[in-house]
């Protein structure tokens, strides 16, 4: 995706920031085979869009293919519009993090109707967020939206959710150990935005370099798995 930014950035948040999230992820069992792991989300919607910001870390050049290689920040910011835009209505977005601000362009998603972006920076639970969003050709309702932070409120957080999936898979994990088999993990905020805004759900979801793929689905709440395949 490509980005078109101007940051704004303190270097110091966010030094302080890798530091207590890489701190307390490297204690969760399997670190070394984890491409993917958010650390939570924020939302929000007024009467001209919903908008989730997701934050963690995830291996980059992203490739799903059983091999956990080198890991950055990410930070997406998605947007549903109540509206249908045209293909050639350009959308502008401004996000400011605490003290620190980030500008660019949203880019629409081929397989939904979400405008995307990586910001490329994760945050903490307690962050202050707001966005504002503009198009160039109409005018919107609402342009700027304060988000809340969900996952503080979950019985589950995401150090809490790779437990329960590592648990789970468990005798898969030693059989691939066993047999020297590389492997990936994956731990996804899943939600379906467009449809069910504000309704979520963690995945956890394993993938060998023999192609094969596990999956469950659990509660944010209470970590009662709901699929598994």
């Amino acid at each position: 995706m490509k980005k078109y930014l101007i940051v704004f950035l303190s270097a110091s948040i966010i030094t302080l920031m890798v530091f207590m999230f890489s701190g307390c992820a490297n204690n969760s069992s399997n670190q070394e085979f984890i491409s993917d792991i958010r650390y939570g989300i924020f939302d929000g919607q007024n009467e001209s869009y919903c908008a989730t910001f997701t934050y963690g870390i995830r291996e980059n050049p992203y490739k799903a293919d059983g091999i956990s290689k080198n890991t950055v920040e990410f930070g997406i910011l998605s947007i549903v519009f109540n509206k249908t835009l045209s293909d050639e209505t350009i959308v502008n977005f401004s996000i400011k993090i605490n003290d620190d601000t980030i500008t660019g362009l949203l880019e629409k998603n081929p397989y939904s109707n979400e405008y995307m972006v990586d910001i490329g920076t994760i945050c903490s639970d307690n962050a202050n967020i707001s966005i504002e969003i503009s198009l160039s050709d109409q005018e919107l309702t609402n342009k700027t939206l304060q988000l809340k932070n969900i996952n503080s409120t979950w019985g589950i957080n995401y150090l809490k959710a790779l437990e329960i999936g590592n648990n789970e898979f468990k005798k898969l994990i030693d059989n691939y150990k066993k047999n020297n088999t590389s492997y990936e993990i994956f731990l996804k905020i899943s939600t379906q935005q467009e449809t069910n805004f504000g309704v979520y759900f963690w995945t956890f979801s394993i993938i060998s370099e023999l192609g094969e793929k596990h999956n469950i689905v659990f509660s944010v709440n209470n970590g009662e798995i709901l699929v598994k395949n």
